[in-house]
């Protein structure tokens, strides 16, 4: 089929399933189910809203959604993304999910790992617009509170397809949306924790009858300077000859690594009744972070140092539109970023500093992006949903490098511009109540090269009143970042990906509560893999394509929630996934041991377990998450520095609420790592032993008129 033919094929079908739309003005939302005088279901399948009017009696079939056939999420509500000020996005991931975050250090980067992928196959977005960097192609989540988010949905493998290209892991999709509460509104939050940490929080609100506005402000500062064991260095202990007798691992202070992020985050909506419903989210972040020295690093605390800085700003506006049976929308958004890594030195003169700071690198990037998104989705009838949807992004990139660090013949800057073009078409169709499929095609076009079709085929089976069978297949692309294509030397392919999962999902409900699990088996195929190696001399790092990287594996979850009367409740949820991630290119020579070995950095077992305990406004919060060991090689070498060992991971946390006339108080106090794990999730990079954290959450109550 010739490109361009699809449309016309779809717009064919759209005509006959238009015909058979009934004209009713009882509303039917996604699912079939009886809402109102009108439907407008929430964009997409990520919120499940729909707008309703007052009608009289009808009777109500329940039914799954049309928008959710096939579909492998999870979904994350405010009371997860509330659960802790100080937590950042990556936080939160790693205490709910067994995702595995990579950190670099307290307050620094993080990234996410979905299914055995890379970093940059994790695709980000913020109402709707991708935040992954151009440059990088990843998105560092410990920039993102969780409490600037409204609600989050992560979209493992074929999933991800119908939220946006390119994500050959899966696809994390965040969202704001106006709050529901009436008249003037305050939240404050203080939060005080071990080493000099100290969270700011501050929300005020305002809800009218056409007009919404939510203020939300952030500052977090923290010295950052736990001790911990050095077990990469030895203290020797020497006799009157010079003889070593003995020897012990020094405890040291983490260094150069105190940070302030500062985040500010306005919302506007305004209903204009028949004329849609319009939102606007401006967010700006200021952060300076001093970049935490290697345990491995010998020099003197206040001699080298590194610090990176980066001020942003995103915005984007919408508009909705319902009408009949449908719904149109429109998105326009703006994002700038300045970045800065500079990293100095002073020399030492027989113990003392020399007054001059010589500048080792002195990288400055500048971003600026536009944002462009139009949509429109409707159900055809009871059994139909169909959804069709436009998106540009145009990046225009200048990066320089003012000192490199060492003399290379690679330019100090580039200057570049891409445009990225993303169509996407979905039909969702149950043929039986039982019964469901999906499918979605997406086509991209970045800078002057097309990629072939992505398409994307979800179906589910509900043999069963309380069971679900889902499986899917996809078909991904990724292409090369700006930084890959402007180092690499040669022409870099783009990454393509196969992907198929199948899994059960089951629900039940007794008197006094709730439970279910789930089990999902995936398997994919990842040619093309950009990988970036140490050219011979050492000297500085390059991309290149490897072959293929096979990756799959299981997850399981579990819940359950009980209830004893009215003031007891508990909760318990878990996670488990085994991964299994690769490298199946072939061998470059008779000593390449790599083939066949797990990919650097990818736990093949990882877990999470949260349990609540709730007494009337008393609350006890616990937390499990486990690791096992990484590989820093390729060849998985067993030596030292080739693994991470693993680790477990225990938090504790208790509240209590009060409730005034004037104000609802609510304090915290929590533990974390209560068992004093020592841990890296990144080689020679310590995490923080035991520490402590204390909150204080004031809502005032104002009356309304």
């Amino acid at each position: 089929m010739k490109k361009g033919e699809w449309i016309v094929c779809l717009l064919a079908l759209l005509a006959v399933c238009r015909a058979e739309a009934s004209a009713s003005p009882v509303v039917l939302a996604a699912d079939g189910v009886v809402r109102g005088v009108s439907l407008p279901p929430a964009e997409g399948d990520a919120a499940g809203e729909e707008r309703s009017g007052a009608i009289e009696a009808v009777t109500v079939t329940a039914g799954r959604s049309l928008a959710d056939i096939g579909i492998q999420k999870t979904l994350f509500g405010e009371s997860v993304l509330r659960e802790d000020v100080s937590f950042s996005l990556a936080d939160m991931l790693a205490h709910s999910t067994p995702v595995f975050v990579k950190s670099h250090g307290r307050g620094s980067a993080a990234t996410v790992s979905l299914r055995g992928t890379g970093a940059s196959h994790t695709r980000v977005t913020w109402n709707g617009m991708r935040m992954n960097s151009p440059l990088f192609g990843m998105m560092d989540l410990s920039y993102i509170p969780s409490y600037f988010i409204d609600g989050a949905a992560l979209y493992n493998g074929a999933s991800s397809v119908g939220v946006t290209g390119g994500g050959l892991g899966g696809a994390l999709a965040l969202d704001t949306r106006p709050a529901d509460s009436e008249g003037f509104g305050m939240k404050y939050i203080q939060g005080v924790a071990s080493y000099g940490t100290f969270d700011e929080f501050l929300r005020l609100s305002y809800g009218g009858e056409r007009v919404r506005s939510e203020t939300s402000v952030l500052l977090t500062t923290s010295e950052n300077d736990f001790t911990y064991r050095n077990y990469a260095k030895k203290d020797f202990v020497l006799d009157g000859n010079g003889n070593v007798t003995g020897w012990s691992y020094p405890l040291e202070r983490n260094r150069n690594c105190s940070y302030r992020d500062f985040h500010v985050l306005q919302e506007l909506y305004y209903d204009a009744g028949r004329g849609g419903d319009f939102g606007l989210s401006a967010w700006y972040m200021d952060s300076s972070r001093g970049l935490p020295l290697l345990n491995t690093d010998y020099t003197e605390s206040n001699s080298s140092f590194s610090h990176q800085a980066e001020k942003t700003f995103r915005g984007v506006l919408r508009w909705d539109k319902y009408a009949g049976r449908g719904k149109v929308s429109a998105k326009a958004g703006y994002h700038y970023s300045d970045m800065r890594y500079l990293e100095q030195s002073q020399r030492s003169y027989e113990g003392a500093l020399a007054p001059e700071v010589q500048t080792r690198s002195d990288w400055r990037s500048y971003i600026h992006t536009l944002f462009g998104d139009a949509g429109w989705e409707a159900a055809l009838g009871k059994r139909l949903y169909v959804v069709a949807d436009l998106s540009v992004l145009q990046h225009f990139v200048y990066t320089v490098n003012d000192k490199p660090v060492r003399n290379t013949s690679e330019p100090r800057a580039y200057d570049d511009a891409r445009l990225e073009l993303s169509a996407l078409v979905s039909a969702r169709y149950r043929p039986a109540e039982r019964f469901g499929v999906a499918l979605n095609l997406r086509q991209e076009v970045i800078g002057n090269e097309g990629a072939p079709f992505i398409p994307a085929l979800l179906l589910d089976w509900n043999p069963l009143g309380n069971v679900l069978l889902k499986a899917s297949v996809a078909r991904n692309y990724r292409f090369p970042t700006l930084n890959d294509r402007h180092f690499a030397k040669g022409r870099l392919l783009p990454e393509e990906g196969f992907t198929y999962d199948g899994g059960i999902e089951w629900e039940g409900k007794s008197k006094r509560g709730a439970y279910g699990a789930t089990l999902t088996l995936y398997d994919s195929y990842i040619r093309n893999w950009i990988f970036w190696y140490p050219d011979k001399g050492a000297t500085q790092w390059l991309p290149t394509n490897i072959r293929l990287v096979h990756a799959f594996g299981a997850e399981a979850s579990a819940h359950a929630a009980v209830e004893w009367g009215r003031e007891w409740s508990f909760r318990a949820d878990a996670q488990l996934a085994w991964t299994r991630s690769l490298n199946m290119r072939e061998p470059l020579n008779a000593a390449d041991n790599a083939v066949g070995k797990q990919l650097p950095y990818v736990p093949v077992w990882s877990g999470a377990v949260t349990v609540r305990l709730q007494w009337r406004s008393w609350r006890a919060d616990y937390r499990w998450n486990y690791y096992s060991e990484r590989f820093t090689t390729t060849d998985n070498s067993a030596m030292i520095t080739g693994r991470i060992v693993p680790y477990f991971m225990n938090d504790l946390s208790v509240g209590k609420e009060f409730r005034f006339r004037w104000a609802d108080l609510s304090v915290g106090f929590k533990v974390n790592n209560l068992f004093d794990e020592e841990y890296e999730t990144e080689l020679s990079r310590p995490m923080p032993g035991r520490n402590y954290g204390f909150s204080l959450e004031i809502t005032p109550k104002f009356r309304s008129r």
